[in-house]
């Protein structure tokens, strides 16, 4: 996954509530983005590539009052050659408050600045939807799960000659497994 992605996420997943004081700490117990997903789930999802079990993001960060808990995790599937493998990676919001949460409306509009155009996903709650931030050589698949007022989840994954169909419909499985949870 390269930098720049995993940036725009974080970016976006700070959105409000005290994201200026950006801190690298552990995410509060009980908030751990690599628990949330199963490599099993991904392996069911991205058949027959079979994944690894999540490597925590950099920016872990610890929520207060007024700032969010924020936790990524990120999965690579084992194959034989660099183009066999697949990333996903999950980054995972919960607001302090429901006054603090990201909007599904708020969230659009920041893909719309960064000249994506968001699609609905249907089955996956209110406001559920996905882009693609890269282009077609580089294809940047994020699907945006929102689970009450509070917690934003994004799932992407991206690479060379990915095939944006099966990618959203592989997140959106593995979205599915997530939304019940």
């Amino acid at each position: 996954m390269r930098p720049s992605w995993r940036r725009t996420l974080s970016m976006l997943a700070l959105v409000g509530a005290g994201a200026g004081t950006a801190a690298t700490a552990l995410a509060a117990p009980g908030w751990d983005a690599c628990a949330m997903i199963k490599p099993a789930e991904l392996d069911a999802a991205f058949a027959p590539r079979r994944f690894e079990p999540g490597t925590p993001g950099k920016q872990q960060v610890a929520g207060t009052s007024t700032l969010a808990t924020v936790s990524s995790c990120t999965f690579v599937s084992r194959g034989a050659t660099a183009k066999e493998n697949l990333t996903v990676s999950l980054l995972a919001r919960r607001a302090p408050s429901d006054a603090t949460g990201v909007t599904p409306a708020a969230a659009r509009a920041g893909a719309v600045q960064l000249k994506a155009s968001p699609a609905d996903v249907s089955g996956l709650g209110e406001g559920a939807y996905w882009v693609n931030l890269g282009s077609a050589s580089f294809p940047v698949v994020e699907l945006n799960l929102f689970r009450g007022k509070r917690e934003w989840l994004i799932l992407g994954s991206s690479g060379k000659r990915l095939d944006v169909k099966s990618t959203v419909e592989g997140l959106t499985k593995t979205a599915r497994s997530l939304a019940g949870r």
